[in-house]
């Protein structure tokens, strides 16, 4: 049969069961789905032989029927009827026609133990909408409105990554300036930038990423100085003050220090730490 049905879904529920089905109907309904509830259709149902008209619907309007399993809809005479009619399609059509929508275990007649079905448990009516968009969609019943869309695919933020130029100052106690000041700035994960102080005493750093940094500067004629923590989106001044007959470097790794005879290598606790 063609589908230019009336109704893309028909909603077969429980009365007990009616506050959450609303929220899946109205959604439905506010998305351009064409759906039937009772509620939508009040002035049809109005003063019609129900028992006819229901049996239309089910049999012949909609192209998908949605059953919401519970223990209620087990238990009610007008649910028994629309089943009985969206039975007889899926019978007489041999495809899939009947949705079952769970929200327990409840056993119902010519429904089979091995028919797929969606657990309502702790699924919100947005997301249960969302899988009836995918299954309208796949199956070519409707051209997506930009809400049906959003049912077909999934985006993450990717954080923009600004490089950061800090400048980095280094002067003396007195005021002077350090050129050929070594500067590193070490993240959590271990990677590093670094460079050398100018004659003026600044060098400029490119961060990729802004983090909080280690900031280690040394100089032959000055002790090294630590910063525990630098956020590069601000510049900084270090000062060093000299010592007499004390200066410093920063290895990168074991090796040879200029001028010193012998080899550099780290001495390591027992827990793998320096």
């Amino acid at each position: 049969m063609s589908d230019n049905r009336e109704f893309d879904i028909a909603l077969s529920f429980a009365g007990e069961d009616r506050g959450y089905v609303d929220q899946v109907a109205n959604l439905l309904q506010s998305s351009g789905v064409k759906v039937f509830y009772d509620r939508f259709d009040e002035a049809n149902l109005w003063g019609e032989n129900l028992y006819d008209y229901l049996s239309d619907i089910y049999m012949n309007k909609a192209f998908y029927t949605i059953m919401f399993v519970s223990e209620h809809y087990a238990k009610k005479l007008w649910t028994t009827h629309e089943r009985t009619a969206m039975q007889a399609r899926a019978f007489q059509e041999g495809r899939e026609y009947i949705l079952p929508a769970r929200f327990d275990d409840t056993q119902i007649p010519g429904v089979l133990p091995t028919t797929g079905y969606i657990s309502l448990t702790e699924r919100s009516p947005e997301k249960f909408v969302e899988v009836i968009h995918k299954k309208l969609i796949n199956n070519g019943r409707t051209v997506p409105s930009e809400a049906i869309r959003k049912a077909l695919f999934s985006t993450t933020t990717i954080p923009r990554f600004e490089p950061q130029t800090p400048s980095v100052s280094v002067i003396s106690a007195t005021g002077a300036l350090v050129g050929s000041a070594t500067v590193v700035a070490i993240a959590d994960n271990g990677t590093t930038k670094g460079g050398q102080t100018d004659a003026n005493g600044k060098v400029t750093l490119t961060i990729p990423t802004r983090r909080h940094y280690k900031l280690l500067v040394a100089h032959s004629n000055y002790p090294a100085a630590l910063i525990s923590s630098w956020d590069p989106a601000e510049g900084i001044q270090v000062t060093l003050a000299a010592t007499e007959n004390t200066g410093s470097i920063i290895c990168h790794d074991t090796g040879y220090i200029p001028g010193l005879e012998g080899r550099l290598n780290a001495i390591f606790n027992t827990d793998s730490t320096a």
